[in-house]
């Protein structure tokens, strides 16, 4: 109930605050006034857009904490920012890319390199990932690439 009343403010505040009525016609209605369009073409997706990214995230979160079966878990903790941020630090210094998208390549690339090296670490020995392993190897990978960075 609680999101349905932030997701309706979202919709109804901004630069021009819209009221419910407005809101309403123009999700439910075919209404051409400024205020529809406004609601349907900006408002909408971008409060759609938050919502699936919020969601995404929370997934995220619950599923590293499941698969690590650690309730701690998070990037930060198994080095997957450290090897996000060296990635880009190294490829804007290799490749001298200036472009955002670029960036978000080498963070993506070097997130899941991070994250697999973690994942053997923590599974050397025996085949079946521990815990503990798994958090002491993303503590010192993270530390490594951050010192690197």
């Amino acid at each position: 109930m609680l999101l349905l009343l932030l997701l309706a403010l979202s919709l109804m505040l901004g630069a021009k605050s819209i009221p419910f009525h407005d809101v309403t016609q123009a999700l439910f209605s075919d209404c051409n006034r400024v205020d529809c369009v406004i609601v349907r073409d900006a408002r909408l997706p971008r409060t759609l857009a938050g919502l699936l990214a919020g969601i995404s995230l929370g997934l995220a979160g619950a599923l590293m904490q499941s698969l690590t079966r650690n309730p701690l878990a998070d990037p930060g903790i198994l080095g997957i920012n450290a090897g996000a941020g060296f990635a880009v630090v190294l490829g804007i210094a290799l490749s001298g890319a200036d472009s955002p998208a670029d960036w978000l390549g080498f963070a993506f690339t070097g997130a899941l390199l991070a994250s697999l090296l973690v994942a053997l670490t923590g599974a050397l020995g025996g085949g079946r990932v521990n815990p503990v392993r798994l958090t002491l190897a993303g503590v010192a990978l993270g530390a490594v690439l951050e010192g690197l960075t």
